[in-house]
């Protein structure tokens, strides 16, 4: 390891203010900016997925082109953290997390998640969202047929 690179703690302080951007900007709908905090081979994983939605979303041009559809369809979104934890012995923060969203034509989409992200390089490398699938289904219902 070089003296440049961040160690313990710094790479702790690192992934949450990763995983604090990561929010920021979605909340913006800045998905650019956000695809810039995924590494190449990323992947999403989505382990109770409504119908019409996958269980993963395999690398990062993927994953920016799945969020610039997604987003296309809110109006805003928010996500409140109500807890953020940072693993002590590995590169995983767990967050807790209450989106509130309004979609096009003003229905407004609501759940409360938890999250695992890993990280590679000191990007997001893997990302778990764990979330009540029957809520979400409005949201995929309202994306555009394929």
């Amino acid at each position: 390891m070089t003296s440049s690179e961040p160690v313990g703690g710094d790479r702790r302080a690192e992934r949450v203010h990763a995983v604090r951007q990561f929010f920021e900007l979605m909340h913006r709908k800045q998905i650019d900016e956000w695809g810039e905090l995924w590494h190449e081979q990323a992947e999403i994983t989505v382990p109770y997925p409504p119908e019409g939605f996958p269980t993963t979303i395999a690398g990062k041009a993927e994953i920016v082109l799945a969020f610039r559809t997604l987003f296309a369809n809110f109006e805003s979104f928010e996500s409140e953290l109500t807890g953020v934890y940072p693993a002590a012995d590995s590169d995983a923060v767990c967050v807790e997390y209450s989106n509130r969203a309004v979609l096009v034509g003003g229905t407004t989409y609501t759940n409360d998640n938890i999250a695992v992200f890993r990280f590679k390089d000191g990007l997001i490398r893997e990302y778990h969202d764990y979330f009540d699938p029957r809520r979400f289904q409005t949201v995929v219902d309202a994306l555009p047929a394929d």
